[in-house]
């Protein structure tokens, strides 16, 4: 066995897959079209229709509502291996299931379950609007202000914004949550052709301008008692079944992303001797990470921490990404090539759904102060 064989089965998937070879395809193709589509401020469709194609909107849903009831550690190693290809697309899908993961929280609630057989129809695209009740506070706690429109009137008047919304230009709803003026909150689905939703011009990013992450405004816009997924309530998001993008998920678009450095940097190995040995270890971190991803996945009762996890796979994105500029010295940091692309994107994870701990910790292993507790 050579070195380079060692290395990849080091980086080999670990679950039985019935639909690898759909995978495989599925993945080379977001590979050729994200160094295209990455950085437009635009509508990805190129990288959108590969994860239509292949049923990922759908791999959430239950079957009861149509869908495909993919198991959960199968589930993450997709979301790992398209990542690879093309980490727009599976940061707008991750926004899309959170979203999933929300209606199915709200369990009996009609309004889920109509968007649940929408979805699983292929009739709408959903996301989530809920950062400002989570990580953010750059519009403060109350970012949107829920107020009762009358006694009796089974209504609420939505304003304020949300402020990091990805796919907001594509998407049919939006969960979303406010605060009323007791400090309650309430979890809504937002359609957003509603009067008196605005959705802004994307963010100009650092990368990732493909998401078409915006800010969404509300302006007086009325919903009734029946688009309330949750609340009113003091967590409103407290359900542990509806992890957002601050969850497992995260990590597992980091994972996939880390190892898509890794090989590419094992195909400059062989002749370049100086990189066997960094090689090793990075692949043994992502080995030991991944390993922790899929024993969450499981629900195995010695799992570590989705936090734990959350830290390692952000210092690993990060040091595989600038290992692989690194190696590929000048020609790497041409827009042309995905080194420079990588490293922007691997930024991703240190600002994203990325709580005080965890930010906290990254920082003190920039500083070299180890170990960091989360």
């Amino acid at each position: 066995m050579t070195m380079s064989e060692g290395l990849t089965g080091k980086l080999a998937w670990s679950e039985s897959d019935p639909d690898e070879a759909m995978l495989a395809t599925a993945t080379a193709e977001l590979a050729a079209e994200d160094s295209h589509a990455a950085d437009r401020e635009e509508w990805p469709a190129a990288l959108w229709a590969p994860l239509e194609r292949i049923g990922a909107p759908r791999w959430t849903i239950p079957a009861k509502h149509g869908g495909a009831s993919c198991p959960r550690p199968l589930l993450v190693q997709r979301y790992a291996q398209l990542a690879g290809g093309s980490l727009t697309a599976m940061f707008i899908l991750s926004q899309h299931d959170a979203a999933i993961r929300r209606f199915l929280a709200a369990e009996g609630c009609p309004v889920a379950e109509q968007w649940l057989c929408a979805i699983a129809r292929g009739d709408a695209l959903a996301t989530v609007g809920i950062s400002h009740l989570t990580t953010s506070r750059r519009l403060g706690a109350q970012a949107i202000r829920v107020t009762p429109a009358g006694p009796g009137s089974g209504r609420y008047r939505l304003d304020g914004t949300m402020p990091w919304v990805t796919g907001a230009t594509r998407a049919d709803v939006v969960v979303t949550g406010g605060v009323l003026d007791d400090g309650q909150q309430l979890l809504v689905a937002l359609a957003t052709d509603r009067p008196g939703v605005t959705v802004c011009p994307p963010f100009p990013l650092a990368a990732l301008q493909a998401s078409c992450t915006s800010e969404i405004r509300l302006e007086g816009v009325e919903i009734k008692t029946a688009d309330v997924l949750a609340g009113p309530s003091d967590q409103v998001l407290a359900h542990p079944g509806a992890v957002g993008t601050g969850g497992l998920e995260t990590s597992v678009l980091a994972a996939g992303q880390a190892r898509a450095a890794l090989t590419a940097l094992i195909e400059l190995a062989p002749g370049r001797g100086e990189l066997a040995e960094p090689l090793e270890a990075l692949c043994d971190d992502w080995q030991s990470v991944w390993a922790q991803i899929l024993a969450q996945a499981r629900g195995e009762a010695e799992a570590m921490e989705p936090a734990r996890i959350r830290g390692r796979a952000n210092g690993l994105v990060t040091r595989a990404t600038q290992a692989y500029l690194t190696a590929r010295k000048g020609t790497g940091f041409l827009r042309t090539e995905p080194a420079q692309r990588w490293a922007r994107q691997a930024l991703f994870f240190l600002v994203w759904s990325c709580p005080a701990p965890i930010a906290q910790a990254a920082i003190r292993d920039l500083a070299g102060l180890c170990p960091s507790p989360i």
